[in-house]
């Protein structure tokens, strides 16, 4: 049996009972959050091959006249995850953000593209191949385990 399918009896009647949700916003809100804590281990594999430079450098952004300092560890500060609003579906990203406490553009910009004088690092998809398998199985058990749930608290 393919191990990406999960049967589960009585379909009709939970496509029934998730339907009649108070709203999607419930159900995806709720899928977010399985995702991130399924995400935790990728994060830190992220964390773990993220590339720190050796010594600051200064990052100059088009049209600015002045350039802004950057620390070696800020691109390890700037991974996290990301959700996408816009996204019919639940999706969770992990990837270089920016924030207040770290700046992941030059993460993105430059280590993760690559300019014509340093290689492209794609750190993010090694860490994710070693977490693959791990994400996939941890999913699925989260996500039958929350559906049951809501079959118990819609059938009472």
């Amino acid at each position: 049996m393919n191990s990406n399918l999960i049967e589960i009896e009585g379909f009709k009647e939970l496509e029934k009972k998730l339907k009649s949700l108070s709203s999607d916003k419930v159900k995806s809100r709720e899928v977010l959050k399985i995702l991130g804590q399924v995400a935790n281990p990728t994060v830190k594999a992220v964390k773990a091959l993220t590339p720190i430079a050796k010594k600051p450098h200064i990052q100059k952004r088009k049209g600015q006249s002045f350039g802004t300092v950057i620390t070696p560890g800020t691109g390890k500060r700037s991974i996290g995850k990301k959700t996408m609003r816009r996204a019919k579906n639940p999706t969770l990203y992990v990837s270089p953000r920016s924030t207040k406490r770290a700046d992941g553009w030059y993460l993105r910009q430059f280590v993760i593209r690559g300019t014509k004088y340093q290689k492209a690092n794609p750190f993010i998809d090694k860490a994710y191949q070693q977490t693959q398998g791990q994400v996939t199985k941890d999913a699925e058990t989260k996500v039958a385990k929350y559906i049951q749930r809501q079959i118990e608290k819609l059938s009472n």
